[in-house]
């Protein structure tokens, strides 16, 4: 390979790679996500799946804290591509207009 071409083949394969990785963490998500609809689904998956688990909530604080307090799980993101979907919360049961990813912290 000659001098002159180095400079856009590595910058092209820098390209390429930045754009593996991040559809690999990307999928790695999507893989490791489940929606749940209510509490008792809630409680299974935390404890026997990990990852992440997508649920309606009540946009409570009190809420927030008892799921924490009963399954070790918080919140952690409201994500920016959120669909807007009626629904109610995986515990109190009130209206809720969007999904929230919960986790534990290990």
């Amino acid at each position: 390979m000659s001098q002159n071409d180095v400079v856009d083949f590595v910058s092209n394969l820098l390209e390429e790679i930045q754009d593996n990785l991040f559809q690999k963490a990307i999928d790695f998500r999507a893989e490791h996500t489940t929606s749940v609809y209510n509490f008792k689904e809630f409680k299974t998956a935390i404890a026997n799946k990990g990852g992440f688990v997508s649920a309606h909530w009540d946009g409570t604080e009190e809420t927030e804290d008892k799921i924490k307090d009963l399954t070790k799980a918080t919140i952690r993101c409201i994500p920016n591509d959120a669909k807007e979907e009626i629904g109610t919360c995986v515990f109190s049961g009130k209206p809720s207009s969007k999904r929230v990813l919960f986790a534990k912290a290990y």
